[in-house]
């Protein structure tokens, strides 16, 4: 005799369904906060092998063998390695036809060689067992971290990278905004700016209701939402885009994601205000902009210390439940740096390419361009800022915060189509008549 069910034998409850969405949740959380702290403690940067003199500086800067730089292929610097995993290293590294060599104290390391021998290495480490595995996952990501990004949640719409730079246009309400922008106590102004600012090409709008120029006066919170929420209140709903809050203060950042905020742009990066990373945790569909930032100028590697910032940024993220498809990182162009660092910043970013998350650059009208043009004023930096968008875009910048939308969106137009893909009305453009 056949048995035959007539109904499952066991039919999920909605506490059954909840309990496993729940256990679900909490396994992505604790691979989320596992991933982080591997990626923090070894802060993986790909190094550039296209400039052989800025190659041995960073191979120097690590303790290692400038000779290093003749290897093919690409470099990966790597830090926080214990003895035992130095010369386990090393070992799977010689196997895979990939180069090592390692700073004196055997804790800092530069891998060379061709990227597919380079992800094969960090397949067998992960394979290998404590104590590589980690560090095989850590290096897998920050190698798969150079590819294609999600898309951003952002509120009720979304964000997506790959076919342009996209452009996050500045609304300061401040009375002293560095380069005199700021529209304090003027809601139709503010809106009036808004609505240009997205005709002119922006894809998010920026509100910033506190002033971060060096030097400037801290406002409380109250001051703050004060300027901001009568013009974010104004603008949502009535913009096509996604808006974001340039705030350091959880206070802020809740009341404006209450009304409707998608992004909560903190140049702490959640390492400030203690609430901040709960906050924008209670809102799965808001994402953060994680902006490394220092109280001093530092010494030693500005990269390193910059990728291991982020990082941070990206643990504390983690352990409150903020997945990093929802974090945009933010070097800090112009905060706890020298101008020299700054411009340092910009030409080594392409090592911030293993972080794994969209990349954005604020440098537009900084003191630094000013510097650089002989003393031009915020008014007149404006090609200065074009061509740090430019490089930061080649070096791996997704988005760029800028207060000049129609000449910086002309200017990025021609560096996506050479740098990411050619328009379809220049492929099939007719060849021009004779010349000569």
């Amino acid at each position: 005799m056949r048995w035959e069910w007539t109904t499952p034998p066991w039919t999920p409850t909605d506490t059954d369904r909840s309990r496993s969405a729940h256990e679900e949740r909490e396994k992505r959380v604790t691979t989320g906060i596992a991933a982080a702290e591997a990626a923090l403690r070894y802060n993986i940067r790909p190094l550039s092998v296209r400039a052989p003199l800025r190659l041995r500086g960073a191979l120097l800067e690590m303790g290692v063998d400038a000779d290093l730089a003749g290897a093919c292929g690409e470099a990966i610097a790597i830090e926080g390695l214990v003895p035992d995993q130095a010369s386990g290293l090393d070992r799977v590294a010689r196997a895979g036809g990939v180069r090592m060599g390692a700073a004196p104290d055997g804790r800092r390391a530069v891998l060379a060689g061709p990227p597919a021998s380079l992800a094969g290495v960090a397949t067998r480490l992960a394979g290998e067992g404590p104590p590589l595995d980690d560090l095989g996952g850590a290096l897998t990501a920050a190698l798969a971290g150079r590819g294609s990004r999600p898309p951003l949640p952002c509120g009720d719409r979304w964000l997506r990278f790959g076919g342009r730079t996209l452009i996050m246009g500045i609304l300061n309400v401040t009375p002293d905004s560095f380069s005199g922008d700021g529209l304090a106590g003027d809601v139709a102004a503010a809106v009036a700016l808004a609505e240009r600012l997205v005709a002119e090409g922006a894809d998010l709008i920026d509100i910033g209701g506190e002033s971060t120029r060096p030097g400037s006066a801290p406002v409380d919170a109250a001051t703050e939402l004060r300027r901001v929420m009568p013009v974010l209140e104004a603008l949502v709903g009535r913009l096509p885009v996604p808006i974001s809050v340039d705030t350091r203060k959880a206070e802020v950042a809740s009341a404006a994601i209450a009304a409707g905020a998608g992004m909560v742009n903190d140049i702490w990066g959640l390492r400030g205000d203690p609430e901040m990373a709960p906050v924008v945790a209670a809102s799965p569909k808001v994402s953060v902009v994680a902006m490394h930032n220092r109280h001093d100028h530092g010494e030693g590697s500005l990269l390193a210390e910059v990728g291991r910032g982020l990082r941070e940024s990206l643990l504390i993220a983690a352990r409150h439940g903020i997945a990093a498809d929802r974090v945009v990182v933010d070097p800090g162009f112009g905060f706890g740096k020298t101008p020299a660092q700054n411009l340092e910043l910009v030409q080594r970013l392409g090592e911030l390419g293993g972080i794994g998350c969209p990349l954005l650059l604020g440098a537009s009208r900084k003191s630094t361009i000013g510097l650089v043009l002989e003393g031009a004023p915020p008014e007149l930096r404006l090609e200065g800022t074009l061509a740090l968008c430019v490089l930061a875009v080649a070096a791996g910048a997704e988005i760029v915060r800028v207060h000049d939308v129609v000449p910086i969106r002309r200017g990025l137009m021609t560096a996506d189509a050479v740098l990411r893909e050619i328009p379809a009305a220049v492929r099939s453009a007719p060849a021009p008549g004779r010349t000569g």
